[in-house]
């Protein structure tokens, strides 16, 4: 078997598919999100969104160009989708984001046509440039250039499919934030402060009942969410 296929019962936790089906999955292109953290397209399309049969039939939607993702055409079937990355089909009036469920598992949650056009992403770094612009890098893989004031660990509203920054969510006490890691993995809840750790280890982020590793803190809202949850299925 190719490189480009992934025995389903050693998927990454993190992928919502039936294992005993069948033997093998497509393995998605190294881009912008890591495995563990990214789906390929044409798995989406047929695992999750029900809009084909089979790969067969995945390949001639990508190739007929009627899918976007962050509203840009994507063709190749190995195409990586990963947390908060929009996937529209405008010829069913079809748009989705990707989430997380409370297993840590990439779920996608229907979302209006206009919310189509803009997503969240999470500052992970940033460096000064000519100009007095910052070139920031995101959790998507992405890079943006912006005169924002930014720090790590502030989430971008991000106009699609040109990137321009409509809003920025400051990381700080009151904001919203989705928890995509830990125990509480799929929750959204109030940030409530920080703790420095003095060590190499990442600082602490205090919630009402919990905390969690500032990494495990994605902001998507000041006083409110932006964003939906999946539905929890029984």
């Amino acid at each position: 078997m190719s490189s480009g296929h992934l025995k389903r019962l050693v998927a990454p936790r993190s992928w919502n598919i039936a294992r005993k089906e069948r033997t093998w999955t497509t393995k998605p292109m190294p881009g912008k999100h890591s495995l563990e953290g990214a789906l390929p397209i044409s798995t989406i399309l047929r695992d999750y969104l029900k809009v084909c049969d089979n790969n067969r039939e995945a390949k001639i939607i990508l190739h007929n160009r009627d899918v976007l993702v962050d509203q840009r055409v994507v063709n190749k079937p190995k195409s990586p989708v990963g947390l908060m990355d929009i996937i529209s089909i405008p010829k069913i009036k079809l748009h989705v984001r990707a989430m997380l469920d409370k297993h840590g598992r990439i779920e996608f949650v229907p979302i209006k046509a206009a919310d189509s056009k803009w997503k969240l992403a999470r500052v992970e770094n940033k460096r000064n440039i000519k100009g007095g612009h910052t070139q920031i890098n995101l959790h998507d893989g992405t890079n943006v250039l912006s005169k924002e004031k930014v720090k790590t660990g502030d989430v971008l509203q991000l106009s699609l499919p040109d990137l321009k920054v409509k809003k920025v969510l400051k990381f700080k006490k009151g904001a919203q934030s989705l928890i995509i890691g830990g125990t509480h993995v799929g929750s959204i809840s109030t940030i409530m402060g920080e703790e420095t750790t003095r060590s190499t280890k990442p600082n602490l982020v205090m919630y009402e009942n919990f905390q969690t590793i500032r990494p495990y803190s994605f902001v998507v809202g000041e006083k409110k969410a932006m964003i939906s949850l999946p539905e929890v299925k029984v």
